[in-house]
């Protein structure tokens, strides 16, 4: 994992989140010089349209092909134009778009990806399926999905989901560099779960006091200057997670992306990214790639 990201991979249906996620991609990379790949994947056949094409075009019966790649790069060049025309390079691909997303990934070494999270909800997700749903389960480069863009761009209250006190895990260690690149505040949710809730003394601490105690010492060790608060509270932490963001007005939640055993990203994770946050960035453990998801 690199941080900041060098090089920003954006999917793009032409959809309202798109766009969100493509601004918000765009100020993160005019502020740490990253460059920014936008891709839009077409259907392998006219009839076949799926998944990251706008839905009325999935109704509108088979258009030609190149009449499909040209329009598409007219909208992208006019994305560019608006968005970041100096640092981005657009692709046309074609495909099912969670897998040429996942494959030009790996070709360009992206160090993030950015997707609008619109369709992970409602009557497109049930009639087309959702591509953030889909490449949210092949680990890799961390994973932004945006519902709405952040005021000015900046995502300036980060929500981070911290399962162990103690440990300095990936995704609080790359929001807490986030928060201070972005100038942001920062609050630490830790959520204490009984034996009943199959906790794990390895993975939780049961007493909500000791937990904050170890936070806040772990917090002073990463990130000194960072402003960062701690909040230790009981429950299910699918719901205590996005009950702290709404809470806290976060413009961002950061967390990781563990695998359980139903797959990735695992029941917690999967529970957050379909709760309709403004935006939610999904880090992997170091242990976890595509050649492991592969073989499972």
């Amino acid at each position: 994992m690199h941080w900041p990201p060098r090089r920003i991979l954006v999917g793009t249906d032409f959809s309202d989140s798109a766009l969100a996620a493509l601004r918000a991609a765009a100020a993160l990379a005019r502020r740490i010089g990253a460059s920014i790949d936008l891709v839009h994947a077409l259907p392998e056949t006219p009839a076949a349209i799926v998944g990251f094409e706008p839905l009325d075009a999935l109704l509108s019966g088979p258009v030609d092909p190149s009449a499909l790649r040209a329009r598409a790069i007219e909208r992208m060049e006019a994305l560019a134009r608006e968005v970041a025309p100096d640092s981005m390079r657009l692709h046309v691909v074609q495909g099912a778009p969670d897998t040429e997303l996942v494959a030009l990934r790996g070709r360009l070494d992206s160090d993030l990806i950015a997707l609008g999270a619109g369709a992970l909800r409602g009557l497109r997700r049930l009639l087309l399926g959702s591509v953030a749903e889909r490449v949210l389960r092949r680990p890799g480069a961390p994973l932004l999905l945006v519902e709405s863009a952040p005021p000015a761009g900046e995502f300036k209250k980060i929500v981070v989901a911290q399962n162990d006190p103690g440990v300095a895990t990936p995704w609080l260690e790359l929001a807490l560099r986030l928060a201070h690149d972005e100038r942001s505040e920062v609050l630490v949710v830790h959520v204490v779960r009984g034996p009943q809730d199959g906790a794990k003394s390895r993975h939780v601490s049961l007493e909500p006091e000791h937990a904050a105690a170890q936070l806040s010492g772990l917090l002073a060790r990463l990130a000194p200057t960072v402003p960062a608060r701690v909040d230790v509270r009981r429950g299910d932490p699918a719901h205590e997670i996005v009950a702290a963001a709404r809470a806290d007005g976060a413009h961002l939640v950061v967390m990781g992306g563990e695998r359980n055993r139903t797959g990735w990203p695992g029941r917690i994770a999967d529970a957050v990214a379909h709760a309709g946050l403004p935006a939610l960035l999904v880090v992997w453990p170091e242990s976890e790639s595509i050649e492991d998801f592969d073989e499972a």
